[in-house]
């Protein structure tokens, strides 16, 4: 029991930041580097996430939620939705890009999107 507490303990701090570096934001707009690098990680291409997520939004008869690229990228999902002009609407199809899964989000949530 306690080597699997301190294996616990070991692993936990072995995961976290060191200091002074700084953890990757966890949203992501295209056109910046962190936008590039992030999806340079994924096994799934923003094209092919559209496909997806187009799929997804013909099926359920929800077309007007989904954009033609991604407007960002949360943690590992792309989010195909309404554009804003301040930030990210969180309404619409999301690709996970390591999946392929897509899931309708029906969130009211705008990520402001700090470049603009």
């Amino acid at each position: 029991m306690r080597s699997l507490i301190g294996l616990a303990l070991v692993m936990t701090f072995s995961l976290a930041v060191a200091p002074g570096c700084k953890r990757p934001p966890a949203n992501a707009f295209p056109g910046t580097n962190t936008y590039a690098s992030r999806i340079e990680t994924f096994k799934i291409t923003p094209k092919q996430a559209h496909e997806i997520a187009y799929k997804a939004a013909q099926k359920d008869g929800q077309l007007q939620y989904i954009s033609r690229t991604p407007i960002v990228v949360v943690k590992r999902w792309y989010v195909f939705g309404i554009p804003q002009p301040s930030g990210a609407d969180l309404r619409g199809y999301h690709v996970n890009g390591d999946t392929g899964e897509v899931k309708f989000m029906n969130e009211k949530k705008t990520i402001p999107n700090p470049g603009r």
